[in-house]
């Protein structure tokens, strides 16, 4: 029996990065994005109306029939803002019952009332548990495709870029499907390298627990299949289909047994949205967590976008193709069900996890490489958060002071242009390193307060907090905090 090395220094390493990164994510998670968000009451009322009842029961504004409605009015948290106007119908069939049942329990134990905005504390910790889950495996498959410290870099990223921390808090069924679809990319890149049918077995499970959050889940299967058939593995493919056929057939059997007419009805209203060429343009145009956060400028995020697009051009090893091909898959996905002018942040979410591995290569290339060109791109990518801090009480760094620092940054790489010297390019290694590390604790601090911060002189509403959402950094938390 092979014996197991175990390196204590990087699992040291590995766990004291994780468990940062969960603070990070933890701290303050019931207040950004704010309380009473209602596209997580959407899945929260149906959940616990399912737990309490047995029947879901949930907000929608799509056509269903006079009789399912059974209220219309303001809602709002116990008495106090925020208030939303809502139509209610039973039986809700928007969407499948699992990710809902999530939600739903976690409310229920936490004795949550269902006839008010349910407290974003509750709802919220599914999200953060799978969080946990899903940078482990974006360590796994990072450390797959260029080793350790590429793991370690990709849980920073994924940990500390605004954008993606606060997705991973939302109670949205994608935050499920981002666990699944990179956890899928594991097994692939495993039965790619040895291919065995024991990689391909937990697939059409995981693919199945997507369909049942979100329909858009079951579109997994066509990826997997792919690989399959490049292997020759042709009775797999059988087993691929049938166990997700079995999936489907149960969500089909859970509408059609609270009410025929309406799911129906509600499935052909879903599966013929608007969508069209124009798509993409918004994918690139409309960076944000939330709906109410629309162009939430995040520089991390969108040179990590920049990064994922750099690979589908040249993919160095076969594992990072197929960690680009997954991303450029569920792309393909949100295209052709996302709306054309409707692309929700969310329907990206399960991309995240991609983007970090694709985004952390990305680094990686701007050290190695040293040069002017990836010098201004990190200087004007990486330091980004600077602004996010900005309020009426905290101003924005001066016109001079900006100029001075980004050309400090930048003229060593332009005399190394000219000169070729080594010690000039190991001097513009270190400013490369020196800015990603400075715009991570930007990052980092700005998502630590970023409650505080758009709150201050504004009146925000919020509930009570949890000894979860209470979770602070020992020790350091002085270094981090926005006084």
């Amino acid at each position: 029996m092979k014996k197991i090395k175990i390196n204590y220094f990087k699992t040291f390493v590995f766990l004291l990065i994780l468990i940062f990164t969960f603070i990070l994510r933890t701290h303050n998670f019931d207040k950004t994005p704010p309380l009473g968000h209602l596209e997580e009451m959407l899945y929260a009322w149906s959940g616990l109306y399912l737990v309490e009842t047995g029947t879901p029961v949930s907000w929608s504004t799509l056509d269903y029939p006079p009789r399912a409605e059974i209220f219309k009015g303001k809602v709002n948290f116990q008495g106090d803002p925020p208030d939303a106007y809502v139509k209610l119908y039973k039986p809700w069939l928007d969407e499948p019952p699992l990710f809902s049942l999530l939600a739903g329990w976690a409310a229920h134990l936490n004795h949550a009332d269902r006839s008010s905005i349910i407290h974003s504390a509750y709802i919220r910790i599914p999200s953060i548990l799978m969080a946990v889950l899903t940078t482990v495996m974006i360590f796994l498959v990072a450390r797959l495709v260029a080793g350790y410290w590429t793991g370690i870099l990709a849980i920073i990223v994924y940990g500390t870029t605004p954008i993606m921390v606060f997705a991973s808090r939302m109670a949205l069924p994608e935050n499920l499907i981002a666990l699944i679809l990179i956890t899928i990319v594991y097994f692939l890149i495993k039965f790619d390298v040895k291919p065995r049918l024991i990689f391909l077995l937990p697939l059409p499970l995981l693919i199945g627990m997507a369909g049942l959050s979100k329909p858009t889940g079951f579109l997994l299967l066509p990826l997997t299949l792919y690989f399959a058939f490049i292997k020759k593995y042709y009775k797999a493919c059988i087993y691929l289909v049938l166990v997700t056929l079995f999936f489907i057939g149960a969500y089909f059997g859970y509408g059609i047994y609270y009410d025929a007419e309406i799911f129906w009805k509600i499935f052909n209203i879903q599966s013929f949205r608007p969508v069209g060429f124009s798509a993409l343009g918004f994918f690139f145009t409309s960076p944000s967590y939330d709906i109410y956060t629309l162009q939430f400028v995040d520089g991390w995020y969108i040179f990590s976008l920049l990064s994922a697009f750099y690979f589908l051009f040249v993919n160095r090893n076969r594992r990072e193709w197929i960690v680009s091909f997954a991303f450029v898959f569920w792309l393909v996905i949100v295209l052709l069900t996302g709306g054309e002018g409707d692309l929700l942040p969310w329907y990206r979410f399960p991309m995240f996890p991609l983007l970090a591995i694709l985004g952390a290569l990305g680094l990686k290339i701007l050290v190695e490489k040293a040069n002017f060109y990836t010098t201004v791109l990190a200087a004007g990518f990486l330091l980004g958060s600077r602004h996010l801090v900005v309020n009426a009480f905290r101003p924005n760094i001066s016109p001079t002071n900006f100029r001075i620092v980004f050309a400090s940054l930048v003229m060593p790489s332009l005399f190394y242009s000219i000169y070729k010297k080594g010690w000039l390019k190991q001097i513009c290694k270190i400013i490369i390193i020196g800015i990603i590390i400075t715009g991570a604790y930007l990052n980092t601090r700005f998502i630590y307060n970023e409650f505080e911060i758009r709150c201050e002189g504004a009146e925000c509403p919020f509930g009570p907090p949890t000894a979860l959402s209470s979770v602070y950094f020992p020790f350091i938390w002085r270094w981090i905090s926005i006084k």
